[in-house]
């Protein structure tokens, strides 16, 4: 993350509602700073893709106003451009279409000259782990493949700010994990990353900040650790639910016939551990985790 606390993104009271009075977003106020990845976090319907949208100029607010790098997404759409690079959440590949198509032919088009357009797009979609097949037509690939030949190409862009929409929706753990080293990559090269998920370890793998947000509103923002303490608790013990008398504890959750039980101290959630091994029932303790956090702080119910 950049020391320096430059702004790179500057998003004050955005909403959007739609049609039947449809509030996706109500009223976002974000800063992103250069040199992090920032990431949103939230279930479905939370209101993430619309606000990249609008980050992205593809869709105009309700009120409120954004900034990039000084420019407004509003009044500036053209200037906005020319600094970003997105990765849609439902973006298709071209059945015709190889890596090297994309990567490439999208920092022509971005005004790179063929030299630097082509160390550009080799190092992508060697980031990606596909230099053996960015001669491959997209219309032979695994939805997988599809994706990160679609990140490939935003990060050969080389744009100053890149946004991802559910960027590893579909890849296996390998996959996952490739594209979360060439975001902190770029990252670690001055370039801003925001990007979205729902998923937890996601977010805690690659950010240096995150946001948390549900049905349509911001509802904390800190890095892992800030968000984490939010929480009143500490550890939680997994356990059978027949084997706790309930009543003797605050927090609890329900999962299934398992009980998750938050405890405050690694003295309690030690000694719950210890009562369980010697009625010979097997138990887990373990910090509090981000998901613990967001079913808490976003007030989601898990039944």
């Amino acid at each position: 993350m950049n020391n320096g606390i430059e702004p790179a993104i500057i998003a004050k009271g955005v909403a959007k509602t739609y049609e039947k009075k449809v509030q996706a977003l109500k009223g976002m106020d974000l800063t992103v700073n250069k040199g992090e990845v920032f990431t949103i976090l939230g279930p479905n319907g939370a209101g993430k893709t619309t606000f990249l949208r609008i980050l992205c100029t593809q869709l105009m607010p309700t009120a409120g106003e954004a900034h990039i790098l000084g420019d407004s997404v509003i009044n500036d759409p053209e200037a906005v451009r020319k600094n970003i690079a997105m990765v849609p959440q439902d973006a298709m590949a071209y059945a015709n279409f190889t890596p090297w198509d994309y990567a490439y032919y999208f920092c022509l088009l971005r005004g790179m000259d063929k030299a630097t357009s082509k160390a550009k797009a080799e190092e992508a979609i060697k980031a990606m782990l596909m230099w053996d097949k960015k001669d491959t037509p997209c219309q032979s690939m695994s939805g997988g493949e599809k994706r990160r030949a679609l990140i490939a190409a935003t990060l050969a862009s080389d744009a100053p700010v890149m946004m991802l929409d559910e960027p590893t929706s579909g890849l296996d753990a390998i996959g996952r994990r490739n594209v979360w080293s060439a975001l902190r990559d770029r990252a670690a090269q001055g370039k801003t990353i925001i990007l979205t998920t729902h998923m937890m370890d996601e977010a805690e793998m690659v950010s240096d900040r995150l946001a948390i947000m549900s049905k349509g509103q911001l509802i904390t923002i800190g890095t892992t650790a800030e968000i984490k303490k939010k929480v009143p608790f500490r550890y939680r013990v997994i356990v059978p639910e027949e084997e706790i008398d309930k009543s003797k504890f605050s927090e609890i959750t329900k999962i299934g016939d398992r009980l998750v039980i938050y405890l405050k101290t690694d003295e309690e959630a030690i000694e719950l551990v210890r009562d369980m091994i010697k009625k010979g029932v097997q138990a887990e303790a373990a910090p509090v985790t981000l998901e613990d956090a967001f079913v808490r702080l976003a007030g989601e119910v898990l039944e």
